[in-house]
């Protein structure tokens, strides 16, 4: 392979010394003697937090691997038996108008979800092999 002639001219870096060398400190004040940025967070963004986060996460799954075929009503009878299900959403293509392979259920309980996940994981669904794990937060 062959460069052209100014490409293939030296490509190293080159350093200067200026007259009046700037302090550094001027350049980057978080730098100077080790100090950094003093604020500390306030009581209320160290114990916040999201009362349902876990719970939401444990409850909801992910099933990937579905026929273009399967239905929210396919899903929803093949999930119903594990326990009571509060959403069945299968993701759709907007121009297409079809299912894209991949759905979200989720339980009320987290002991539904994870016997659902452990009992539907690497079964047949309209034909299709499926895969059911939880779902993770974007």
């Amino acid at each position: 392979m062959a460069f052209a002639p100014a490409v293939a001219a030296s490509r190293s870096f080159g350093f200067t010394a200026t007259a009046y060398p700037t302090p550094s400190r001027k350049l980057h004040p978080a730098s100077s003697g080790g100090a950094r940025n003093q604020r500390r967070p306030s009581l209320a963004t160290l114990c916040f937090q999201p009362p349902s986060a876990s719970h939401c996460a444990a409850t909801r799954l992910y099933v990937r691997g579905l026929s273009f075929r399967t239905t929210e009503e396919s899903l929803r009878n093949a999930f119903d038996k594990f326990g009571d299900l509060t959403e069945v959403h299968l993701v759709m293509d907007r121009i297409a108008k079809r299912p894209r392979g991949f759905a979200f259920v989720s339980y009320a309980d987290e002991e539904d979800a994870m016997a659902a996940m452990k009992g539907m994981h690497g079964k047949f669904l309209d034909g299709r092999v499926i895969f059911v794990e939880l779902a993770k937060r974007a």
